[in-house]
């Protein structure tokens, strides 16, 4: 994976691909975005980022054959052929967590604590039937942890159903934010005195929670696995715990 190099505030960036992987892993959602005949699309979907040897990094979307990326994928592979290959079609692919609202003394400083990974790649089909399968048990557990060995194995028709496409990852950066706000310099003779008061600043720290399991009433004598109570407690910690740290960094 070759960085894409930040143009502003250099030093947040990161470019190991085991950093971009911890921020995918964090997010439920990613944000996979295309052209389509010209117009920019942009979707919110699942996206598993899978670290490669060397440095490199793929990541797996899944979705029905109708819906229009899978579309362009399937039409980009079966159009090609060996004298004029067709284009592949080329996503770009970004993950990103909030983890605080940051507070300056003027309206310009204020900002967030956030971790943004964004990635660069070109589009394949996964036909093995198999690979599959250990995709969309990917998927179920990228949801709930340990969920797929927790239900009924997966009807064929739906693995018959699902298209998964490999996004190879070609360029990717992660640009993080933590720590306090910065104060913004004013010009009293141009701007005005400051407020008698003075503005209160700092970080309100943001994290994602899970809460307890509602049941759906659909499943007779169920109980909730104490592995998804366990999944949740330490999600909500571990995302409370870096907001506050990022707070203070």
């Amino acid at each position: 994976m070759q960085p894409a190099t930040l143009r502003r505030h250099t030093q947040r960036g990161t470019y190991e691909v085991a950093a971009l992987a911890g921020v995918f892993r964090e997010c439920f959602l990613a944000h996979v975005s295309y052209v389509d005949d010209g117009l920019p699309q942009c979707l919110p979907m699942i996206a598993l980022f899978e670290e490669l040897p060397d440095g490199e990094a793929a990541v797996y979307l899944h979705g029905h054959p109708t819906s229009r990326l899978i579309e362009l994928v399937r039409h980009s592979v079966a159009e090609g052929d060996e004298k004029e290959p067709r284009q592949p079609v080329r996503v770009c692919i970004a993950a990103t967590k909030v983890d605080g609202l940051v507070a300056s003394s003027a309206p310009n400083g204020h900002t967030f604590n956030y971790r943004s990974a964004v990635v660069h790649g070109s589009c394949s089909l996964v036909t093995d039937r198999e690979q599959k399968r250990e995709i969309m048990r990917n998927v179920t557990n990228h949801i709930i942890a340990g969920r797929w060995e927790q239900v009924n194995p997966v009807a064929s028709l739906q693995v018959s159903l699902v298209t998964v496409v490999r996004v190879s990852v070609e360029r990717g950066s992660l640009k993080t934010r933590r720590g306090v706000p910065g104060i913004q310099p004013r010009n009293v003779e141009k701007d005005g005195p400051d407020r008698e008061e003075p503005a209160w600043t700092g970080v309100i720290p943001l994290y994602e929670r899970l809460e307890a399991p509602v049941a759906s009433g659909l499943t007779d004598n169920a109980v909730v696995p104490g592995e998804m109570l366990r999944f949740i407690d330490e999600r909500n910690e571990r995302q409370r715990g870096y907001a506050l740290e990022a707070a203070k960094q």
